[in-house]
């Protein structure tokens, strides 16, 4: 818990230390000696596990139930002496995974909480990339692996046992080790055939460097139709409708992270260049295999630009034309612990300090332009995923204009009408992946969109005879 946490967060947490004689236990990837002494409550956490919590929380809770046998306080664990934060450090990480007790198999799981029919599943643990703006690695050197056979169990117990409906790899990349993701893929290959199960929706997150032909084929023996194509045969709804109806029948949502097209603007932020005719290639083999994408970009990373933004956008949409694939933007969060914190002085970058922690100006991309970005994104969110994508790319075939100046008109006609100049896309300036996630689906209604891009065609319909 850290001074730029939720304050809802600190609330919480200060009424049960007030109302109870609890011993508060606080850990995360955000923790370290350094950020607890930045907290206004530094003793609002009894004990701080720092770094990978298993092993060290289980000695933490075996010394504090014998501490009157003398025992010493675990390695790993800062806590309090008088007015004093004690710490030794311990940065021996679990490499055998399996010594980790299964939730699922152990059933430590409670019935109730099945009731959604989801479930998370980690099968490695670490990182082959040390991206700058993320904290999950810092305590991870390296790769660990759990055992296939308890990967293989795990699955079958969530899939054919608890018949959960959707299923999320948490992995960083689940094709660190592609043998491995292979052998699970092929793993549910068999429940699907084999045992004629219903296989849960399943959503895991690669590189696209780091797979090879074989593995997008083995994907496609999971979905369950031959050929999909659900953003043009659905009703454009007043509602999110990609994570539900676009998705339908394809069992994978396969999810990579471009993050920008900005070869500068990844190396700044410690990720590997994007060599354009290798995602080319990547893009028309999943196109052509019928696979559905959820590609992640990152508006503000250092040395992006307001055209640099726009110009990696206008790469990617070409390869959405006849598909369901998902674009996924955020503006970019300042973690507290990441390095990103460390030099975003020198990137010149303005963000919250409460948290999500969200970037509000760079160097190279101003406030202003923040802005209109996060506005405009959020028109192209409304668009693109959802069922009213293919009349996008039919006003894009007309014009012959750039998507940017295609979302750009339909802002400002946005912006000028009557029934839409007071939603919050118009009238506020702070606009986020939250809401072009969720509230512009409610706000621009799927029937004043339509109308507009019918006139649009009719009229440049007309011209073009």
């Amino acid at each position: 818990m850290s001074e730029s946490t939720n304050k809802s967060s600190r609330v919480i947490i200060a009424s049960i230390k007030k109302d109870s004689n609890a011993i508060h236990i606080l850990g995360g990837p955000e923790i370290t000696i350094k950020r607890i002494n930045t907290f206004i409550d530094p003793r609002i956490g009894d004990y701080y596990v720092i770094g990978e919590g298993e092993r060290k929380l289980l000695n933490l809770l075996n010394y504090l139930e014998n501490r009157g046998n003398e025992l010493v306080a675990p390695k790993g664990v800062a806590f309090w002496e008088g007015e004093n934060l004690v710490y030794e450090e311990n940065l021996e990480n679990i490499k055998n995974l399996d010594e980790i007790p299964s939730i699922y198999l152990n059933e430590i799981i409670e019935e109730r909480l099945y009731v959604k029919q989801q479930a998370f599943l980690e099968t490695q643990r670490g990182c082959k990339l040390r991206c700058k703006y993320c904290v999950y690695s810092k305590f991870l050197p390296s790769i660990h692996y759990y055992s296939l056979k308890r990967i293989f169990n795990e699955l079958n117990h969530l899939i054919v046992e608890k018949k959960i409906t959707a299923l999320r790899f948490f992995d960083a990349i689940f094709t660190s080790d592609l043998d491995r993701s292979k052998a699970i893929v092929k793993f549910l290959i068999d429940l699907k055939e084999n045992e004629n199960i219903q296989l849960p929706w399943i959503y895991w997150e690669y590189n696209f460097n780091l797979i090879d032909d074989e593995f997008l084929k083995l994907i496609t023996n999971l979905k369950n139709k031959d050929k999909i194509l659900n953003s043009y045969e659905l009703q454009p709804l007043d509602r999110a409708q990609h994570y539900s109806d676009m998705v339908k029948d394809y069992i994978i949502l396969n999810c990579i992270g471009i993050q920008s097209f900005s070869n500068k603007a990844l190396k700044a932020v410690g990720r590997p260049g994007i060599i354009l005719n290798k995602f080319d290639s990547f893009m028309k083999n999943l196109n052509k295999l019928n696979l559905v994408l959820k590609a992640d970009l990152i508006l503000g990373l250092p040395f992006e630009t307001f055209s640099s933004y726009f110009e990696g956008i206008e790469i990617f949409l070409k390869y959405l034309k006849n598909t369901d694939h998902i674009l996924n933007i955020h503006r970019l969060q300042i973690l507290p612990g990441s390095e990103l914190e460390e030099f975003s002085e020198d990137y010149g970058i303005e963000y919250s300090k409460d948290s999500p922690h969200q970037v509000f100006s760079t160097n190279t991309l101003t406030n202003r332009e923040m802005i209109l970005a996060s506005k405009l994104t959020a028109v192209l969110f409304r668009i693109i995923n959802s069922p009213l994508r293919k009349y996008l790319f039919e006003m894009k075939e007309l014009s012959g204009d750039s998507y940017y100046h295609i979302i750009k008109a339909i802002f400002k006609e946005i912006e000028s009408s009557d029934e839409l100049n007071s939603i919050k896309l118009i009238k506020n300036d702070y606009i986020d992946d939250y809401y072009w996630n969720d509230e512009i689906f409610n706000e621009i209604p799927s029937k004043w969109l339509l109308n507009y891009f019918e006139k649009y065609i009719k009229k440049e319909s007309r011209t073009l005879l």
